[in-house]
C-alpha cells in the first residue's frame, strides 16, 4: 500500500519555474514541468530539474545519464518511446551545457565536481491515443509516465514531483498521485516506478464520484458519448468494485481512479497501482452488447489492482524500463484476470448465469478452433509475448495462443479442479488470497514459477504437476467435458455436421483473404493471405463467407483471386467443417454434490 504523505514545501521560484525544498537540503530532488502551449501541433513541452545533485551517488563519473523509458509495465511490447523526443536541451547550474545522445533512449549530460543543479527540456511529439501512448490536441492531453518522463537511474527511489500547467481554460486533471503544496496542479509519486504507474488525463473533462469498498472512487469521462443514466452508471461501477473486492477481501487502496476515454473505434485497458485507463466507442451506453462487454472491461481492469499490480510473478516489478522483462507467467496475470472478469460481473449480478456459461464457453470455443493453441503452450506465449503476441502476422493463428483467452480458460479448468479436490470448501479465490497475504503483504515481493503451482497445491490439497505440465508448459489437448462434469454440466456442439468449411478467414464486408487455417481446403489448395477473391465458378461473389454456406462439403469450386496485382485461379474441395461452436448444457440428472458446486461455481 502507498501510504499519502503531507509535504510541507517552500517554493522558489527562478527564470523558467520552481523548485521544491525538502527537509534535507542535501537530499536530490527531482521535478518536471509539462506544459502544453499549442496542443493542436500535438507537442507537449517538458522540463526535468533535478536539484541538489549528489556525485557519489554517481560514482564521480562526471556526468549523470538520462533516460526514457522503451515500454509500459503492463504492455509487454518495446515501443521505443524515445522516438518522439525532439528538441532536447540541457544546463548545469543554469549554464547551457552538451547533451549527446548515446543510445536510443539515453541522453549524457557533463557534470563539473561543482555542479549542483541540471536541467532539461525537450518536446515530446503526441499524436497516438492509445492506453499506453501519449496524445494532445486541442481537446484534451492524455499523457501516461513512461512515454512522457525522463529518469537518471540513481534516483529512481526517490519522491519526483509534477506540475502540470494546462492549456488555456483547461481545469480538469485526473490522475491517482496526490496534489501536494500550495498549487492544485502539482503532484508527487514516491518513487519513478509510481510515476509511471500513475498517467494523466488534462483538459475539460467531466469527473462523476462514487464511494465502493469503503473508498472514494473516481471516473474521468473523457471526449463525447452518447447519453447515459449517470445514476444507474455509477450503480454498477460500484456493483463491480464491491464484486471484486469478495475475491481477495482486502482493499489495498485509498482512493481509485478510473480515466474512460470516449472514441471512434478501440477497445481496451492498461492497469495502474491506483487507476486504469480505459478506451470505448462514443456508442457504448446506447448498446446493450456494447455496454455488457464494456463493463468486462471495467471489470478486468479494475481486478489488475489485485492481480499484476500486487499478485504479481516476481519478474513484473521492480521493473527494466530499458529492457524485456521476461516471464513464463503472463497467462496467470492475463488469464486469472480475464476469467475473473466475467465471474466478477456473474459476483454483481450484472451477469446471468447462462450469460456466464456463455461467456466461459466463448473462451472454450476459442481453444479448440485456433489451431495455434496445439502449438505454442501458455508458457511460451508468457515468454514470447514481446515479439508475437503484440505483432501477431498472418500464420498466428496456427501458431500462437491467446494467453488471455486461453489462459482463461485454463484458469476455468483449475477452479473446477479445485472445487472438485476441496468438495467446494475452497476455490481460486482461495489462492489469490494466499498469493497476497504471502507475497504483498508478508514478503512485499512477487512469486515464482514454482511458488504460484505451490500456492495452488496448498490451497487444492493435491499434486497439480500433471496440470502445469499438460496445460501450463504444455499443448496436451483439453477434456473440458470431464471437468464440467463436476458441476452437472457438457458441451453440446450447435453447428451442424454437414456444414461446409472452406478455412479461409476474409476480412468484413470485403473479399480480402486475413488468415488460412492450417491443413484447411484453402491451405491445401494453395490460397494466400492478402488474395483477393474475384470469382468463384465463374460468378462475382461480394460475400464469400455466405456464398460457402450455401455449398456442400465435397463440392469443388475455381477460385480466381488477384495476387500482388495478377490473376491466379486455384481449386478448391470443400470439406465438413471441424470447427465447433460448443455451448455449456446441464445434465439432466445432477446430483447433490454436482448441485452444490455448481452453485458455488456460478455464484448461483
Amino acid at each position: 500500500m502507498i501510504q499519502r504523505l503531507v509535504v510541507f514545501v517552500f517554493i522558489v521560484f527562478f527564470l523558467c519555474g520552481f523548485v521544491f525544498v525538502p527537509d534535507s537540503m542535501s537530499q536530490t530532488h527531482i521535478q518536471y514541468i509539462i506544459s502544453m502551449p499549442e496542443p493542436a501541433t500535438h507537442c507537449v513541452q517538458v522540463e526535468m530539474q533535478i536539484s541538489e545533485v549528489n556525485h557519489s551517488d554517481l560514482h564521480h563519473q562526471g556526468y549523470i545519464d538520462l533516460k526514457m523509458p522503451v515500454w509500459t509495465p503492463g504492455s509487454y511490447l518495446i515501443r521505443e518511446y524515445s522516438k518522439n523526443v525532439d528538441r532536447l536541451e540541457a544546463w548545469t547550474d543554469d549554464l547551457p551545457t552538451e547533451a549527446r545522445k548515446i543510445r536510443k533512449n539515453v541522453w549524457r549530460i557533463p557534470l563539473p565536481s561543482h555542479t549542483r543543479n541540471v536541467k532539461v527540456q525537450y518536446q515530446l511529439y503526441a499524436n497516438e491515443l492509445t492506453v499506453r501512448t501519449n496524445f494532445i490536441d486541442d481537446q484534451q492531453a492524455y499523457l501516461t509516465g513512461a512515454a512522457t518522463f525522463l529518469f537518471a537511474e540513481p534516483y529512481v527511489h526517490l519522491p519526483h514531483y509534477v506540475k502540470i500547467k494546462p492549456y488555456s481554460d483547461w481545469k480538469s486533471v485526473s490522475t491517482a498521485l496526490p496534489a501536494v503544496g500550495w498549487d492544485y496542479h502539482t503532484y508527487r509519486a514516491d518513487t519513478f516506478d509510481l510515476l509511471v504507474d500513475s498517467p494523466f488525463q488534462i483538459g475539460s473533462h467531466k469527473t462523476l464520484h462514487f464511494e465502493a469498498c469503503g473508498i472514494p472512487h473516481q471516473i474521468a469521462m473523457v471526449g463525447s458519448y452518447a447519453p447515459v443514466d449517470e445514476d444507474q452508471l455509477l450503480r454498477d461501477y460500484q456493483r463491480i468494485c464491491e464484486a471484486a473486492l469478495t475475491v481477495v477481501g482486502q482493499h489495498p487502496c485509498e482512493h481509485y481512479l478510473f480515466i474512460v476515454q470516449h472514441t471512434n473505434g478501440g477497445n481496451g485497458g492498461l492497469e495502474h497501482l491506483h487507476c486504469t485507463t480505459l478506451q470505448t466507442n462514443r456508442n457504448t451506453y446506447s448498446q446493450d452488447n456494447a455496454y455488457a462487454n464494456f463493463l468486462g472491461l471495467v471489470a478486468h481492469e479494475y481486478f489488475h489492482l489485485w492481480n499484476v499490480k500486487r499478485i504479481r510473478p516476481v519478474e513484473l516489478g521492480p521493473f527494466d524500463y530499458e529492457n524485456e522483462n521476461y516471464t513464463h507467467l503472463l497467462w496467470m496475470a492475463e488469464g486469472f484476470t480475464s476469467m475473473y472478469d466475467n465471474h466478477i460481473l456473474r459476483r454483481a449480478r450484472l451477469s446471468s448465469v447462462n450469460k456466464y456459461l456463455t461467456d466461459v464457453a466463448s473462451d472454450i470455443n476459442y481453444v479448440v478452433n485456433t489451431p495455434g493453441t496445439r502449438v505454442q503452450s501458455l508458457a511460451d506465449a508468457s515468454w514470447d509475448a514481446w515479439i508475437k503476441y503484440y505483432r501477431p502476422n498472418e500464420n498466428s493463428i496456427n501458431t500462437q495462443c491467446s494467453y488471455y483467452v486461453k489462459g482463461a480458460a485454463v484458469t476455468t479448468v483449475l477452479n473446477l479442479k479445485i472445487l472438485q479436490a476441496t468438495q467446494g470448501t475452497r476455490s481460486l479465490d482461495d489462492v489469490m488470497r494466499y498469493l497476497y497475504a504471502e507475497y504483498y503483504q508478508k514478503q512485499n515481493r512477487g512469486f515464482t514459477e514454482q511458488e504460484i503451482q505451490s500456492a495452488i497445491e496448498h490451497v487444492a490439497g493435491e499434486s497439480f504437476d500433471a496440470f502445469f505440465r499438460d496445460y501450463i508448459w504444455g499443448v496436451t489437448t483439453i477434456d473440458f467435458d470431464s471437468y464440467l462434469a463436476y458441476v452437472g454440466c457438457h458441451l453440446v456442439n450447435e453447428l451442424p455436421a454437414t456444414l461446409a468449411f472452406l478455412g479461409a478467414n476474409i476480412a468484413p464486408n470485403k473479399n480480402t483473404i486475413t488468415s488460412i487455417l492450417k491443413d484447411s481446403p484453402a491451405y491445401r489448395a494453395g490460397l494466400n493471405a492478402q488474395d483477393e477473391v474475384i470469382t468463384v465458378n465463374g460468378q462475382p461473389v461480394t460475400d464469400l463467407n455466405r456464398f460457402i454456406l450455401t455449398h456442400k462439403p465435397n463440392d469443388e469450386l475455381l477460385v480466381e483471386v488477384r495476387r500482388a496485382g495478377l490473376i491466379r485461379t486455384f481449386d478448391v474441395k470443400l470439406s465438413t467443417t471441424p470447427l465447433k461452436k460448443y455451448v455449456i448444457v446441464r445434465n439432466e440428472t445432477v446430483s447433490e454434490e454436482q448441485q452444490q458446486l455448481f452453485d458455488k461455481w456460478v455464484w448461483a
